[in-house]
């Protein structure tokens, strides 16, 4: 029977506590959004033919851009010691999963093959 009151004392208390941890803010930062064309965690294989030290992805992703060679583009970042690099690719190849690499394709390729959404659709209700 001692054990009832010092039931009900602690549930009070997690129940006053719960709505303080409601408003705590996650421990886990916010990663950042990548930039348009960038695929966040992949790493693109495809004849590398020129490996740079840069600082971000959005710099080899302009590296790419202008160069009329490359077709895609990888980032990887610092690790370890080593540097992080831009690798230039002739080919798009297979990608995976890499939690240190941000990729891409070209941007003259991504706007051959990638249509740009059009803001409306031919022949919907309104067109009759």
């Amino acid at each position: 029977m001692r054990l009832v009151p010092l039931l009900a004392a602690s549930s009070a208390i997690v129940l006053l506590a719960a709505p303080a941890f409601a408003d705590t803010p996650s421990m886990k930062p916010d990663k950042p959004e990548p930039a348009k064309g960038q695929e966040a965690g992949v790493y693109r294989f495809g004849a590398t033919y020129s490996v740079t030290p840069v600082e971000t992805a959005s710099a080899c992703q302009t590296s790419c851009a202008g160069d009329a060679q490359c077709v895609a583009w990888s980032y990887v970042a610092t690790f370890e010691g080593a540097d992080a690099r831009c690798e230039l690719k002739r080919g798009g190849g297979k990608a995976r999963p890499d939690p240190l690499a941000t990729s891409g394709v070209s941007p003259t390729l991504a706007a051959k093959f990638i249509p740009e959404p059009k803001p409306e659709l031919e022949g919907g209700p309104e067109s009759e």
